[in-house]
């Protein structure tokens, strides 16, 4: 028997409340090419209803028609057609397992092949909702692991289903009798029905927390004052950065996740957590891409242990995986770098007695909160080098033992409102390390800072009156010296900038230092000068800079249209994404 007279049903593959989807094959071309069949029926049985779901259904159908034309990662859509009370949808069969096939068939998967999964679906979900489109239903049952290509490939738009369940209110105006989702998957805003796209990638981090713990949602505990859900117990060998991801992914509000899945991709692959403006941080998460050579070990660190665990090689690494390993390097790796660029005394750090703030061992630090955070012995004053600030404990304390991790004993944090000089805001601070003296901060903030140029002294006092004294990093050095920084030079001249088009991938993951050197680089070669010291100082120790034209008199006539659109598209990234070290 013949669907449609066309469609020959092999078996099925699996069913719900809205239908069922089979396997079948095109018994109207050479080829008869498999292909998946879903039968959806309306929920509601009326007339008028029927011819609300019929005009949406055939909308739907042009969008998903439109998606998988545009990315092999969606199934390309092959027809759509009614049988009697029935829709039909005819799509691309994708040959592969379920990532829930794959977890029961091989265990919890390891970071780098989840980090390699992120990094191929992330795309995928920055395009569809460029389409202003939320999928909805991101689960482990609805990504295939392609036999073909092992690339993820995303299945089942909640949309289709949200059709299907179409209703008509009092006022007789046409809307969903249905929320779209799977529990637990499903974050609270769209269990209300307003998914946003924040709820998708909700969704992909709890997809990714199930790969790595082999854990559904529902089996993993909440923190009963925050609400945030606690599942780092569960997995072994996680890089801090990966954490990090994850839990800003899974955050319960929606202005504390990433804005976009391309923010989410950035922060994987650099380890740098761009914090919205929306969010209540006072400062970003630290270490922004440390800038490891290709053959740089990278380290991940286990978050039961106080030593760095060696974990990965970036030489033999293929493709998208390289892009899990420069995350983790821009954290842990940056280890590498604070041994070669800092220049510190133990003698300038104070070594503060052992407290929640201070940990003598990562491994034996409690797991802070609000309550106990309160009764840490700081004393009523002091200054200390603050490296980042987060709204939760439990992310505070992951950065806590990155630092300690890379050489800082006396990392720590302690809660802002216990002094009430610096701020009015519920956050946790994460130090480097604290001191009765501002100078020996200042010290400390001069080396520290040329790896994270967020840094800045400040002064801790429970007086409110206290002046809320900061000096950052950028305050005391206009130039970028650093044997990092060098290190920019002597390996990129930024020539190619007068050969080709600039594009995102050559400017992602750079930090604002080094887009200015680019940016600048394409009048540099011909002659320009700065007003800017730092910018002037780092090119006259270029071998190939030769200056011949004041800032105010350089002839733009000698750049061409290539390095006026290289120059302009820098510009305007760092615009948008905020990233300038000169002024």
């Amino acid at each position: 028997m013949l669907l449609n007279n066309r469609y020959r049903i092999l078996r099925t593959l699996g069913s719900g409340g809205f239908g069922e989807t089979s396997l079948a094959e095109d018994t109207q071309i050479p080829s008869q090419r498999l292909c998946a069949i879903k039968q959806l029926k309306p929920i509601h049985n009326n007339p008028q209803v029927y011819q609300l779901v019929q005009e949406r259904f055939q909308r739907e159908a042009a969008i998903l028609e439109d998606l998988g034309g545009s990315s092999d990662q969606i199934p390309t859509l092959y027809a759509y057609f009614q049988l009697d009370d029935r829709f039909y949808l005819v799509q691309e069969y994708i040959e592969g397992d379920t990532l829930t096939a794959k977890l029961r068939q091989h265990g919890v998967l390891s970071e780098s092949t989840v980090a390699d999964i992120l990094a191929n679906l992330l795309p995928v979900l920055e395009y569809i909702h460029s389409k202003h489109i939320v999928h909805r239903d991101i689960k482990p049952d609805n990504i295939i692991l392609r036999y073909q290509d092992g690339k993820p490939v995303l299945i089942d738009f909640g949309a289709v289903r949200e059709t299907m369940g179409t209703a008509l209110n009092s006022q007789g105006s046409p809307t969903s009798s249905i929320i779209i989702g799977t529990p637990g998957y499903m974050p609270s805003e769209q269990a209300m029905g307003r998914p946003i796209y924040a709820s998708d990638l909700y969704s992909l981090g709890l997809t990714a927390i199930y790969l790595l713990t082999g854990k559904s949602p529902q089996e993993l505990q909440t923190h009963p004052t925050t609400g945030e859900i606690v599942w780092h117990t569960h997995a072994t060998n996680i890089s801090v950065t990966m954490a990090a991801v994850l839990n800003r992914a899974i955050a319960y509000h929606p202005r504390d996740r990433f804005s976009n899945a391309r923010e989410m991709l950035q922060a994987l692959q650099t380890g740098n957590l761009f914090i919205p403006d929306t969010a209540p941080l006072t400062q970003p998460p630290s270490f922004p891409p440390a800038l490891p050579t290709k053959s740089q070990e990278t380290h991940l660190f286990n978050l039961g242990a106080s030593s760095r665990e060696t974990a990965l090689q970036n030489n033999g690494q293929r493709g998208i995986l390289a892009l899990s390993i420069i995350a983790a390097a821009g954290l842990i790796g940056a280890s590498v770098i604070i041994g070669l660029a800092l220049t510190r005394t133990p003698q300038a750090v104070e070594q503060p007695s052992t407290s929640l703030g201070t940990p003598s061992s990562a491994q034996n630090t409690p797991k802070p909160t609000r309550q106990n955070v309160n009764k840490a012995n700081f004393p009523h004053a002091f200054y200390f080098l603050a490296d980042s600030a987060y709204p939760t404990s439990q992310t505070a304390l992951m950065q806590v033992k990155a630092l300690q991790a890379v050489g800082y004993p006396q990392a720590g944090m302690f809660w802002i409102l216990e002094y009430p000089n610096l701020s009015d805001k519920e956050l946790f601070s994460v130090y480097v390390a604290r001191f009765s003296d501002r100078n020996k901060c200042i010290e400390l903030l001069k080396t520290y800072g040329q790896v994270n140029s967020n840094a800045y002294c400040a002064f801790a006092s429970k007086d409110p009156n206290a002046p809320p004294e900061r000096l950052f990093f950028k305050e005391i050095s206009t130039s970028s010296s650093g044997i990092f920084r060098d290190a920019i030079a002597t390996q990129n001249n930024y020539s190619w900038l007068s050969q080709r088009e600039v594009t995102d991938a050559d400017l992602d993951g750079k930090d604002g230092f080094e887009l200015d050197i680019m940016r600048n680089a394409i009048y540099a070669r011909h002659g320009r000068r700065f007003k800017a010291f730092g910018l002037q100082k780092y090119f006259d120790g270029q071998p190939w800079y030769r200056p011949k034209y004041s800032p105010d008199n350089f002839p733009n006539e000698l750049l061409s249209n290539l390095e006026r659109w290289n120059a302009e598209y820098i510009n305007k990234y760092q615009d948008r994404y905020n990233r300038r070290y000169f002024r």
